[in-house]
């Protein structure tokens, strides 16, 4: 009994109910009516994952590889409405269209923009591969069904799921060994972090698995003494997140490690850095002369 009072809680207890059974199939106006009820920003970020989504597409297939045009993107109109004869995108041809492909030229650089009846016509495919690629909008689609789903369900973004990840972070940098973690994973999650969207069903579970790997490698790694206590490092690592911070010229926390490691050493080896700084700055300086007058 005594055991158990002192044993540590587990680091996922106390997260709000997610839905983690799958995506879930919208039909036409749910998809539409959901979208319409989204914030502009929120909006925007739909609309970026589908022209990445479909981008990979293409990338993977390789529909493109043998012709003079490369995919550019895939512009996508969430208004589209036969019955009220709403258009806001149209093929090059001049008939309306809910998806609009844009091809670049290799050679001039010239864009088209095509409907997926002549986008596949212009390629010259077969019409096994043209039904592939309409699949391929269809699997988009159906991916980001699953957002709007828990959108349309009142799920935000998991700030409690966040805050852990975080925590999780912090501990990571202490190790002297640590964990792989996935910065992509890292960056698209922000993504949603700033709109307030749900995350993907998949980012959440991977999420909770670096969660548990990073706690694992903690309660039996070596750890580096404590540098910087949590509310800095989150601080500092919201900036990198941010393509903005880099504006603000603010320390990350690599330079404040170096720095901290810097200061704890006996003052000879100090005065020995600081000279070996000062001659490659000199060293530098002159190869920057040295190009000015070159040119």
């Amino acid at each position: 009994m005594e055991q158990s009072k002192h044993r540590p809680k587990p680091i996922l207890e106390g997260l709000r109910p997610y839905p983690i059974e799958g995506r879930k199939t919208l039909t036409v106006k749910n998809r539409q009516e959901i979208y319409q009820r989204l914030t502009k920003p929120q909006r925007e970020l739909i609309e970026k994952h589908k022209k990445y989504k479909m981008g990979s597409f293409f990338l993977e297939k390789q529909y493109l590889k043998a012709e003079e045009w490369d995919f550019h993107t895939l512009n996508v109109d969430e208004n589209y409405n036969q019955k009220l004869k709403k258009y806001h995108l149209y093929c090059q041809c001049g008939k309306p269209v809910k998806y609009q492909f844009v091809l670049k030229s290799k050679t001039t650089n010239e864009k088209i923009h095509l409907g997926i009846t002549h986008f596949t016509d212009h390629l010259g495919v077969t019409p096994a591969v043209a039904s592939e690629i309409k699949k391929g909008l269809n699997q988009v689609d159906l991916a980001l069904d699953e957002i709007l789903w828990l959108k349309d369900r009142r799920y935000f973004f998991p700030q409690d799921l966040w805050q852990k990840y975080l925590i999780a972070l912090h501990k990571n940098e202490r190790l002297v060994h640590p964990v792989s973690v996935n910065l992509v994973l890292t960056q698209r999650v922000w993504a949603f972090f700033e709109v307030d969207m749900p995350i993907f069903v998949a980012d959440y579970l991977a999420i909770i698995q670096d969660i548990r790997a990073i706690d694992k490698a903690f309660q039996k790694g070596t750890k580096k003494q404590a540098i910087q206590n949590f509310e800095t490092f989150k601080n500092h690592f919201v900036q990198q997140l941010q393509p903005k911070s880099v504006a603000k010229k603010e320390y990350l926390p690599e330079t404040k490690t170096l720095f901290a490691q810097f200061m704890q050493l006996e003052e000879e080896k100090k005065a020995q850095v600081w000279s070996e700084l000062q001659q490659l700055m000199v060293q530098n300086q002159e190869k920057n002369k040295g190009g000015d007058s070159i040119a």
